[in-house]
């Protein structure tokens, strides 16, 4: 099992490919597992390496309080000692918004940026949310919590479509260890990315499901207009997690924006 050393904890980390280095970033509740419908074929390309936060995954979870200052230095500590600099990144949900802090802070690391649902900004009725949600986790909540997020996340079609999937969705989310998902549901509440999008100087491309609730199309479109090279792009019929949803959709989205800029 790969594992680097970050910040004084262990990181699992999954790696294949050869070729420019392409970094992705699970959000709250994921792992590396998120992008394995995807993975493989950027591997064709890429050298890509996947990554499980703290607190989540395979990677070590060590008591909160966390915050996204300590987010990024992780990544700052996986790339530098991967040797991945400089990377194109893709963050999914909460980490869109981490990627996107990372680039501001660290621009000549970062060739391009992609943000899949990602989320900058939290409303003030959803911060409360996550706060209730991350107490109710702690208080031994997590199945009801996941059999909720799983259900009102992604789209309908896809439970439909392909029940067996979204049922391992949905039990990977109950698996998580509480108090690390109780941890980054915090920082996901306190999120302010949308004040650093004018420092991020790479391309950028936003990707969401056109029924996605957690990162709707006009939250992406309003950070397209802050962010100074940014592009847009929807899937149909996906929720939030678009990497499990819609994987073919996704990668000829991610396509055309990776042969042109990286």
């Amino acid at each position: 099992m790969p594992e680097v050393d970050v910040n004084g904890i262990r990181i699992h980390y999954e790696e294949q490919g050869v070729g420019p280095a392409l970094v992705l970033v699970h959000g709250l509740g994921g792992s590396t597992q998120l992008w394995h419908r995807i993975a493989p074929e950027l591997a064709e390309h890429f050298r890509v390496v996947s990554y499980d936060l703290r607190g989540s995954g395979l990677s070590q979870k060590p008591a909160g309080p966390y915050s996204l200052a300590l987010l990024i230095n992780d990544l700052a500590a996986l790339i530098g000692a991967l040797d991945l600099a400089p990377a194109t990144l893709i963050g999914h949900s909460m980490s869109g918004g981490l990627v996107l802090a990372y680039a501001a802070a660290h621009a000549e690391h970062v060739t391009a940026l992609v943000g899949v649902g990602a989320v900058c900004e939290v409303p003030d009725a959803g911060r409360e949310g996550l706060r209730e949600r991350a107490a109710l986790v702690r208080e031994g909540g997590i199945a009801d919590v996941a059999e909720a997020v799983a259900a009102n996340g992604t789209d309908p079609s896809w439970r439909q479509r392909d029940e067996e999937a979204y049922e391992s969705f949905r039990d990977s989310l109950a698996a998580n260890d509480p108090e690390g998902y109780a941890a980054l549901a915090l920082v996901v509440a306190d999120l302010h990315v949308s004040d650093l999008l004018e420092a991020v100087s790479a391309p950028v491309l936003l990707i969401t499901g056109e029924t996605d609730p957690v990162s709707p199309p006009a939250a992406n479109l309003a950070s397209v207009e802050s962010l100074p090279d940014a592009r847009y792009a929807s899937i149909a019929e996906c929720g939030h997690i678009a990497p499990l949803e819609r994987p073919r959709e996704l990668l000829e989205a991610l396509g055309p924006f990776l042969r042109e800029r990286v």
